[in-house]
C-alpha cells in the first residue's frame, strides 16, 4: 500500500520545516507527502519523497483546498494521511495508519499526545475527533465524494460523509501501536483555526505572507520524547 501524507498550510513556515522532517523520519517505506501553500509564500520546491506547492491564489474554502491537495498526490497512491502543518507525527505514523487501513478504509485513532513543560508526552483520548491523525483509503475518499466547500468543520463534515457511505473504521492504537500523532496547542503553536469561529478562514487571509524559506529540522524543545503510560480524557 503506497501511502500519501497530504498537508494543507498557509503562513507557518517554521512549523512546516518541522512537519517535513517528521516525514523523513518515517520507517514505512512506500510513502510521499504533498504540500499545498495557498499564500503564494515559497518557492516550489521537492525533496525526498515530498513536495511543496505553492500558489499566490486562495482557495475559497478549505474544504476545496484539501480536495485539490488529494488531487495533487501520485496516481498510485492508495491511501491519503492527513497531516496538518502545526503538528508532529512520530516516526511510525504512517505504519500505524497502513495497518488499521488494512482492516477498514478508515483509521481513527482513538488517542492523540499532548507535550508537557518537561517534554514528555501525555496520551488523551480523541473522542472521535483530531482529524489531523486519520487516513482513509483513496476508494473511501472517491465514495463520500470528498470534503464539502466549507470553511471550519470541514472534518466532522467529510467524517459523516465516510458514514454516510458504510466506510467502516480502524484503530490503530487498538492494533498494538503507541499513538503518533502530537498535537500542538498553547504556547508557540501558532494559530488553530478551530478556535478562530465561523470566519477564521477568510480572516487569515488578510493577513500579510512575507516570503519564507524552510529549515527542515526538528523543533528546538523537541529531543527524544517519552510518552506516558497514563490515558487521560480528552482536555483539549
Amino acid at each position: 500500500m503506497k501511502i500519501a501524507a497530504v498537508c494543507c498550510t498557509y503562513l507557518r513556515p517554521k512549523h512546516l520545516g518541522w512537519l517535513i522532517k517528521c516525514f523523513l523520519e518515517q520507517d514505512y517505506p512506500d510513502r510521499e507527502l504533498v504540500i499545498l501553500d495557498d499564500a503564494g509564500q515559497y518557492e516550489g520546491q521537492r525533496g525526498d519523497r515530498w513536495e511543496l506547492v505553492s500558489v499566490n491564489r486562495r482557495f475559497r474554502s478549505l474544504g476545496e483546498k484539501r480536495n485539490a491537495a488529494v488531487a495533487m498526490t501520485s496516481p498510485d497512491v492508495d491511501a491519503l494521511a492527513v497531516w496538518d502543518d502545526d503538528d508532529l507525527y512520530l516516526p511510525w505514523a504512517l505504519s500505524a495508519s497502513a495497518a488499521a487501513l488494512e482492516a477498514a478504509p478508515w483509521s481513527r485513532p482513538s488517542l492523540v499526545l499532548h507535550q508537557q513543560a518537561d517534554g514528555k508526552l501525555k496520551q488523551h483520548r480523541t473522542g472521535g475527533l483530531f482529524h489531523g491523525g486519520w487516513a482513509y483509503t483513496r476508494a473511501a475518499f472517491t465514495r463520500a465524494g470528498g470534503y464539502p466547500s466549507i470553511d471550519n468543520g470541514e472534518d466532522q463534515a467529510f467524517a459523516r460523509r465516510l458514514q454516510r457511505a458504510g466506510q467502516e473504521e480502524a484503530d490503530p492504537c487498538r492494533l498494538g501501536f503507541q499513538p503518533f500523532y502530537l498535537y500542538r496547542w498553547g504556547p508557540g503553536a501558532g494559530y488553530h483555526l478551530s478556535g478562530m469561529g465561523s470566519k477564521g478562514y477568510q480572516r487569515l487571509a488578510m493577513r500579510r505572507a512575507p516570503k519564507a524559506n524552510l529549515n527542515i529540522a526538528w523543533p528546538p524543545n523537541y529531543r527524544d520524547p517519552i510518552i506516558l503510560p497514563e490515558i487521560h480524557p480528552r482536555v483539549f
